[in-house]
Order: C-alpha cells, then sequence, then structure tokens
C-alpha cells in the first residue's frame, strides 16, 4: 500500500530544471509522491531542438518516454502513457497540455476510464475563443465534459473555457520562476548608455518592429540587445538599417536558460511589445517574470496577458505604438528613482505572485480537492 498521495504530471515542456521546480516542492514540502513523464526533446517556440536537462540528485521521478510529432503541441502524443499510468496508479493525473490536444485527450479519456476513474487536471493557455476542426474539436468538447478542474495561465483563458462549457471551477496558474537561479540584483543606474533588452521569438506577434521604430526616436545613448530566433530575424535586421539604428541594435542568437539571468542583469530594462493577431496574443510572458524577479525595470504591451503580469510593477503602452513606447523608455531612462521602485516592486511582485513555492501550493490545494471532490461523490455526498 502507497505512504503517499501519488501524482502523474505530463508535461512536454518541463526541460528545464527551473521549470521543474514546483513539482520538487510538491514532493518534499507537501507530500506527494510526484511522477513526471516528459519527452527528451522538443521543438520549443524557437526554431531549435531543446534537449531535456537533467539534474543532479533529482527528488522526483522522472519519465521520459518517446513521443510523436514533438513539434506540434496539439498532435504530440506519447503511446507509453497508458503503461506508465498502470505501473505509478496515481491518485491524480495533471496534464500540463491543452484541451483540444491529443496528450490533453488521451490524458483525461484514460483517467476516467478506470473504475473507479481517477481525478484530471488540465492547463490551458489559449485564451483566445477558436473553434477547432475535427477531430480537435471532439476532443476538446470531451475533456470540457469531464476534466476535474482547468487551470489556465489568465483570467482570459478561463473565460474560454467557460464560453465552451466547462462548467467546474477552473483558476489561474501563473508560470512560476526559480527565485533561487533568478536572484534579484539592484538596478545598476549609471551616466552614459541605457541598455534595453528582448529574449524571445523573433516572430511578428512579438512586435520587434514597434520597438526598433521607437528606438529611431531616442538617442544615441540607448542601445538594445536582441537575444534569440525566428522567422522574423531578416526583416528585422534590415528594418533596424532601414531606420537607421542597426549599429546601436546588437542581434545575438538565443542563449541558454542558464545564462538568462546574466541577461536581465545586464540590461536596464527589458522590453516585451508583443502585438495581438488574429489568432494568437499573449499568454503570459515568462520572460517578464524573470526579469522582474533578477530586479529588471519592465515595459510592456498591453496585449493579452502582459497588464495581468506586470500589474503595477513595470510601464504600459499601447501596442503597436512605437512613440508611445519612446515616451515610457525616456520616462525611465530620465528618472533613477524610478528604475530603483520599478525594480523593488518587480521582485516582490514575483515572490508574491510567480514564485515556485505559490504555485506548488496551488497544485497542492487544486489536488487535494479535487480527490476530495471525488471521494464524495462516491459516497453519494457531493453532485455537480
Amino acid at each position: 500500500m502507497k505512504s503517499k498521495r501519488t501524482v502523474l504530471i505530463v508535461w512536454h515542456g518541463a526541460l528545464f530544471p527551473s521549470y521543474r521546480k514546483p513539482f520538487w516542492l510538491l514532493q518534499e514540502k507537501h507530500g506527494w509522491e510526484v511522477h513526471l513523464l516528459t519527452v527528451s526533446s522538443w521543438r520549443q517556440a524557437l526554431p531549435a531542438w531543446t534537449r531535456f536537462q537533467p539534474c543532479e540528485n533529482e527528488p522526483i521521478r522522472i519519465h521520459r518516454a518517446a513521443a510523436f510529432f514533438k513539434f506540434h503541441g496539439a498532435l504530440f502524443v506519447q503511446p507509453a502513457f497508458p503503461l506508465i499510468f498502470n505501473r505509478v496508479q496515481p491518485d491524480v493525473v495533471y496534464a500540463a497540455e491543452e484541451p483540444f490536444s491529443l496528450m490533453g485527450w488521451l490524458s483525461v479519456y484514460w483517467c476516467k476510464r478506470r473504475v473507479p476513474n481517477v481525478p484530471a487536471v488540465l492547463f490551458t493557455y489559449q485564451d483566445i475563443y477558436k473553434r477547432y476542426p475535427a477531430p480537435f474539436r471532439w476532443m476538446e468538447k470531451f475533456v470540457i465534459d469531464h476534466a476535474d478542474r482547468i487551470l489556465a495561465s489568465n483570467t482570459q483563458g478561463g473565460a474560454v473555457v467557460e464560453r465552451k462549457g466547462y462548467r467546474r471551477m477552473w483558476d489561474v496558474l501563473p508560470t512560476a520562476v526559480n527565485l533561487d537561479r533568478f536572484t534579484y540584483k539592484e538596478p545598476h543606474i549609471q551616466e552614459g548608455l541605457f541598455t534595453l533588452g528582448y529574449a524571445g521569438r523573433l516572430a511578428d506577434e512579438k512586435g520587434l518592429d514597434t520597438l526598433l521604430w521607437a528606438m529611431s526616436d531616442l538617442g544615441d545613448d540607448v542601445r538594445l540587445r536582441v537575444v534569440g530566433d525566428g522567422s522574423a530575424r531578416y526583416r528585422l535586421e534590415k528594418l533596424a538599417r532601414e531606420l537607421g539604428v542597426y549599429e546601436r541594435v546588437g542581434f545575438s542568437r538565443p542563449i541558454s536558460h542558464e545564462d538568462l539571468p546574466a541577461f536581465y542583469h545586464d540590461c536596464n530594462a527589458f522590453v516585451l511589445p508583443s502585438k495581438t493577431q488574429k489568432n494568437w496574443q499573449e499568454q503570459f510572458g515568462r520572460a517578464l517574470a524573470e526579469a522582474m524577479a533578477c530586479g529588471t525595470p519592465v515595459i510592456g504591451s498591453d496585449c493579452g496577458a502582459i497588464p495581468e503580469v506586470v500589474g503595477d510593477a513595470g510601464l504600459l503602452f499601447p501596442e503597436g505604438k512605437a512613440n508611445k513606447l519612446a515616451k515610457k523608455i525616456q520616462m525611465l531612462q530620465r528618472d533613477p528613482n524610478l528604475q530603483r521602485e520599478l525594480s523593488f516592486r518587480g521582485r516582490v511582485r514575483v515572490e508574491r505572485e510567480f514564485s515556485a513555492e505559490r504555485v506548488a501550493r496551488k497544485l497542492d490545494r487544486h489536488f487535494r480537492e479535487v480527490l476530495e471532490q471525488g471521494k464524495m461523490q462516491e459516497d453519494g455526498e457531493y453532485s455537480e
């Protein structure tokens, strides 16, 4: 007989130790036996394969099973899931996979075909209402009808699953930041150069063209470091040359996750100028939370979840408005007290809202609640 409650977590994105820290805390501080089913590699948003990064003395049990379609979140599937499920015999399954995805559907379907069934918790980033083609529409309906709880990256994501007919409880579960790695450093306020930073995909929706146009309105003492890669790289470099700012913009290839804290510390401000597209808006903005944790003041557009993440700990501007962005940058550059204030506020906000400890506590609460509800249903004391 098991001495601990067991959770099987399914997430293809759990590639970095920092991403897995909430799961470590679930086991070390909240008494769960944690099993994680993930992949050996994944083609992340950047056009390069990212491999699973092991950690010495990993406290949880890792299952890296073969997967098909490791480049598409909706098609991706691990056929070994039923085998691992039967071996682990979890009390709860948590699939950080979309309700319309094959892996999300498989996780819920397998839980609900058991007698008694196993509580299934899903996670969604999708915060725009979409009608998917078959069979994804059918899989999503099954998940909406049968998932015991859905966690969303932002409040709009919760509104979307409600609109699609989800009638149980949902909650916002933010992206976790490992504060042991993304450490606080007071802003380096100095005369002379003011360095802006951006790290992430170089794609149209990330709004880097807006940032380059803003650079053309700023003085020669403002520099921009762009770290990342993507389909828009050539167009952005071309635009920088046309605007006459290329000499003040440094385009660098992606850096490792371990090197990101040093990058944030070297910037006077971090900018995320995302722009809403027909089928996309910013769903969280992990880089914003990481930069805030490092004490780097942040400036973001009002696209999607960015205002929800930044709160009162950063500056916001209307998406696509380069002149408004330039004014925010100038305001920050000219006011050392504002830099210090936003640096402090950012760190405090991450500690309160986005720490791995807080995310682990929320997961623990939701897992225990769905277990309790399941027991009440079995005893005939609970109904929807």
